[in-house]
């Protein structure tokens, strides 16, 4: 197979950058989905969460969307894993496979999260509208996370439709076969 193209996110567009986008992302994803929320579901008060629990809260949440990540993976038969590195206290998780991916298989299992926790989000926001300022701000936090996912995504629809994505350190190689 040949190497169609190399994806390098923090290369191409700088860490500092796309941390920048995604908290935007953040911010601005908290702004739309409270005021909209908010203006069709009435909230009477809001209760008092604490803060170890929120925190708690936001790491399972990153850790269900690396499982999340996974689990067309393992309904389609390949083997991928949630590796976990530590930077001081907080962890970070990242998805491994061995083999390369079909494009199709991947560009699933990369938009998988943002569609089932975004849907969990609004069910909730609409089943428990006294928690409705948590719940905003646990989505706008995957959302922001979620950003990685939609910019890859964006780079694999363009991708040629019988390619294979293969995991590297620096990043990820879109695989064409070779034409003989």
């Amino acid at each position: 197979m040949n190497c169609w193209k190399t994806i390098r996110l923090n290369r191409d567009y700088g860490t500092l950058r796309l941390m920048m986008y995604s908290g935007c992302t953040m911010l601005f994803s908290f702004l739309f989905y409270y005021l909209v929320v908010s203006s069709l579901i009435s909230t009477t008060e809001s209760p008092n969460i604490s803060l170890p629990l929120f925190v708690i809260s936001i790491i399972a949440l990153l850790f269900f969307h690396k499982v999340l990540h996974l689990l067309p993976l393992w309904i389609c038969g390949k083997k991928a894993n949630v590796k976990t590195n530590w930077l001081s206290a907080i962890p970070v998780y990242s998805v491994r496979f061995s083999k390369p991916l079909a494009r199709n298989v991947y560009l699933i299992s990369l938009l998988t999260p943002v569609l089932v926790i975004t849907t969990t989000g609004a069910l909730a926001s609409a089943m428990f509208p006294t928690y409705l300022a948590y719940i905003s701000i646990l989505s706008s936090i995957h959302f922001g996370v979620a950003f990685y996912d939609i910019l890859f995504a964006s780079y694999l629809i363009k991708a040629p439709k019988q390619s294979y994505v293969e995991n590297h350190e620096e990043g990820f190689h879109i695989l064409v076969k070779q034409a003989f």
